[in-house]
């Protein structure tokens, strides 16, 4: 287990939060470890860092009427995202903390977010509600210049429409791989919504039905506004 999941799994049983400290004595690792990973989550959204109190504590969010209990966990849960990367909408950043946030608005509680900064490797996010698992595959939607890198504000030599175009079919690629990893779970692609990816998912909806591939076009809030594949 990763440490961030390990990070997460004990918050969930201590609905008060934990510093830093308490988390690394807990865990076993070293408090930079800690204090890493916590930053990560809560640039994420999937946790807050108070520090009213004048020491920080890391805190899952509830959503209300959730009860609390030794068997009922509090869940990850963010009402609105705010991501501190400094990354906008469509980054895949910002798509990516803006869908966790609709998620865990809707209940399901976010067990794994990937750090897009570092480009890490897995799923995107992963989630679970009422004894459904859900992995999604999240894309961003490409700009005229170069986001990050030594050419960064560059203008690219190919056409944002083109790009997207290789985005959705890496995406494709790597949801028929979580397909064939774990028949049990919902496979999502999770994309910002633009016409160019509504109109090649117009294309290839009963393709994605037939995988068991589902894609969403979300909005600004993380809400998917047109769903395609099996539960279209």
């Amino acid at each position: 287990m990763r440490i961030r999941d390990e990070v997460l799994q004990v918050l969930g049983g201590h609905p008060d939060g934990m510093t830093d400290a308490q988390l690394a004595e807990a865990l076993g690792k070293l408090h930079q470890q800690i204090n890493s990973r916590c930053r990560q989550l809560a640039a994420g959204g999937v946790i807050v860092r108070d520090s009213a109190s004048g020491t920080i504590v890391n805190r899952l969010v509830q959503p209300e009427g959730n009860a609390q209990s030794p068997t009922n966990p509090p869940a990850p849960v963010v009402r609105e995202v705010v991501v501190s990367t400094g990354r906008t909408w469509p980054d895949e950043a910002a798509v990516q903390g803006a869908l966790v946030g609709w998620l865990a608005r809707e209940g399901w509680r976010i067990t794994r977010v990937a750090d897009t900064e570092t480009m890490e490797r897995g799923t995107d996010v992963i989630a679970d509600r009422d004894g459904v698992r859900l992995q999604v595959e999240v894309k961003g939607y490409p700009g005229t210049t170069y986001a990050r890198g030594p050419k960064a504000g560059q203008p690219k030599p190919t056409p944002p429409t083109l790009q997207a175009s290789h985005w959705l079919a890496n995406a494709l690629l790597k949801a028929m791989r979580m397909r064939g990893a774990d028949d049990g779970a919902r496979v999502v692609i999770a994309l910002p919504d633009y016409p160019r990816y509504r109109s090649i998912l117009t294309e290839i909806d009963r393709i994605l039905a037939g995988a068991g591939i589902e894609a969403w076009l979300l909005d600004e809030r993380g809400e998917p506004v047109s769903q395609y594949g099996p539960l279209a």
